[in-house]
């Protein structure tokens, strides 16, 4: 997946779970990320990461931090509305 594809995406969404292939033991593993860093929350984690050509940070609910991932390792891309059934999103 191309890097504006996957901004593209996520922030429509909101928040999304994000399955991607881990570079390191090449099993899928997943995230539920968002791009909107504006929540208080969200501003009060330290972040250290610094995004690059072929990364893009994103927050992480489940690991309560900030990650960087390679949008090419990811597979796909669910709004987590959807699997929450919310009627408001996708």
């Amino acid at each position: 997946m191309k890097k504006q594809e996957l901004a593209h995406l996520v922030r429509d969404y909101g928040d999304a779970i994000i399955t991607y292939r881990s570079e390191h033991s090449r099993k899928l593993k997943y995230n539920v990320c968002t791009l909107d860093f504006s929540t208080p929350y969200i501003q009060k984690k330290k972040n250290r990461a610094v995004e690059s050509e072929d990364t893009m940070l994103f927050f992480c609910w489940d690991t309560d931090s900030y990650r960087l991932l390679k949008p090419s390792a990811v597979s796909s891309v669910v709004p987590l509305a959807s699997v929450l059934k919310n009627e408001d999103r996708r």
